[in-house]
């Protein structure tokens, strides 16, 4: 069985880490990502309102544990900045651009899908992302039935992330087939994760 990863997520604003429901700074992102390391995440998730990069070197000199930034990327020259300045990883909202330029491990597109309808459509589109260069996919599922959607996911080539905050469906989600899950950073910290996940059986990386 593949170790699951954990990725806190953290969001950006100007430079500064801010609380995604009302705004408020909650401080620069070094010493949050360094916290984050040393609870147990297996990566981090930046998600920037802008293409402010001034402080991706920074935090790229404090981490041992890779680091993805989601942004709002026009084309592959702004993403190649964002690698060039430290990131692991670049998350694009759609591929627009040629994502083959700058590497399939460096590349995950976010999708959303909804499987009231069935999850078919959305398994389609993310073989068709994995094709067009992205190496991973951070999908945010709502409706349908989640266990069906993951034994789903396990047989696509390409790595998915499930953005999962409730901790059950965390366990759900892991325990049938999606490689990871990507949750809020302030909502429960990345040990309480892990103690709940390796208490269900669900193999997890360190």
């Amino acid at each position: 069985m593949d170790a699951k990863r954990l990725v806190p997520v953290l969001h950006l604003n100007a430079g500064r880490i801010v609380d995604p429901v009302t705004g408020a700074d909650l401080g620069p992102p070094s010493p949050w990502a360094r916290r984050l390391e040393m609870e147990g995440a297996d990566e981090l998730l930046f998600v920037a309102r802008d293409l402010e990069l001034d402080w991706v070197q920074e935090v790229a000199g404090v981490l041992f544990i890779p680091f993805a930034l989601e942004a709002p990327f026009k084309d592959a020259l702004e993403a190649a900045a964002a690698l060039a300045a430290g990131a692991d990883k670049v998350v694009v909202g759609s591929l627009t651009f040629d994502a083959h330029s700058l590497g399939r491990g460096r590349v995950a597109a976010s999708l959303e899908a909804d499987g009231s309808g069935g999850w078919s459509r959305s398994l389609t589109h993310m073989a068709e992302l994995g094709q067009a260069g992205a190496g991973e996919i951070l999908l945010t599922a709502t409706g349908g039935n989640l266990a069906e959607l993951c034994c789903a996911l396990a047989k696509l080539p390409t790595t998915v992330i499930l953005r999962c905050p409730e901790p059950a469906d965390a366990v759900l989600a892991l325990a049938h087939g999606a490689d990871g899950i990507a949750f809020p950073a302030g909502l429960r910290r990345t040990s309480d994760y892990k103690d709940l996940l390796g208490a269900a059986g669900v193999a997890l990386r360190r």
